[in-house]
């Protein structure tokens, strides 16, 4: 990675964090209410997702014509889109969309700053706590204005949670049913909040099998600060050489030094 001005970094941190807070009262606001559509894969998007994400891109490249600005949201017809700069950003406006539109709490905006494909720096507005998490490598992590410390294995050793999505792609059903025997189960529906707890300590681990680079850009920096490992089962997206809204998903896991390492030792023995 090459060198940088240390103030491109922190005029970045503090554009990403008034951009995502700007949107928190509309988020708010919309949140059980928005309209919702479906995408080309069956997904579901509501009006929210479109909104927050144009009106944060908006923000950003008033500030930062040079960047690349990727989000889950974009046109489809033009996939995939070449990195082109040093700084990215990689945005998912609604993770948890189907919580969102549904009326459950369980949702983020997320927002991750890349440099030279890496992550650097992650914003999490989470609703349901109302803060937004936010850090990377070097920088701390903080939740507003408080500065956190990761508390890995809090949970106690009978009660350890792990999070993951369903359903499970038959070829990992395994590997999640000989993790489900050691951990008790918590599906938040949400990637980003998924990595983001696990990086923090507030559960021992996440493990999924479907998620893609825009629902963990933001928290993997956050994780990297924090010493929560990520294993890749399958190929890694960092450094991120293209956003591909058509990517196949993401196996990954990520804990604490030793329940990953509990985690990638059962993975290797149910491949056997």
């Amino acid at each position: 990675m090459a060198a940088s001005n240390p103030s491109e970094l922190t005029t970045r941190i503090a554009a990403g964090r008034q951009a995502v807070m700007a949107q928190a009262a509309f988020y708010h606001a919309q949140f059980g209410r928005a309209a919702s559509h479906w995408k080309h894969d069956g997904s579901r998007v509501t009006d929210a997702d479109l909104a927050i994400s144009t009106a944060i891109f908006d923000a950003l490249r008033a500030q930062f014509p040079g960047d690349d600005l990727f989000s889950e949201e974009l046109a489809v017809g033009e996939n995939p889109f070449p990195r082109r700069g040093e700084w990215s950003w990689v945005l998912d406006p609604i993770d948890g969309t189907n919580n969102y539109a549904l009326g459950i709490p369980v949702t983020a905006i997320s927002l991750g700053l890349l440099r030279d494909g890496e992550p650097v720096y992650g914003f999490l507005y989470d609703l349901g706590r109302r803060g937004l998490f936010h850090g990377g490598p070097g920088q701390g992590v903080w939740e507003g204005d408080e500065r956190l410390q990761p508390q890995f294995g809090r949970s106690g050793r009978h009660e350890r949670i792990i999070a993951t999505h369903s359903p499970v792609d038959p070829r990992y059903l395994p590997l999640a049913t000989a993790i489900l025997t050691r951990y008790k189960l918590r599906g938040f529906g949400s990637g980003a909040l998924h990595l983001t707890y696990a990086a923090l300590g507030m559960i021992d681990a996440c493990m999924d099998f479907t998620v893609k680079v825009w629902d963990i850009a933001a928290a993997a920096a956050i994780a990297r600060e924090t010493g929560a490992p990520m294993h890749f089962f399958g190929p890694e997206p960092f450094p991120l050489q293209q956003f591909d809204l058509k990517m196949k998903p993401l196996q990954y896991c990520c804990a604490s030094p030793e329940a990953l390492a509990e985690i990638v030792a059962v993975a290797e023995q149910t491949r056997h």
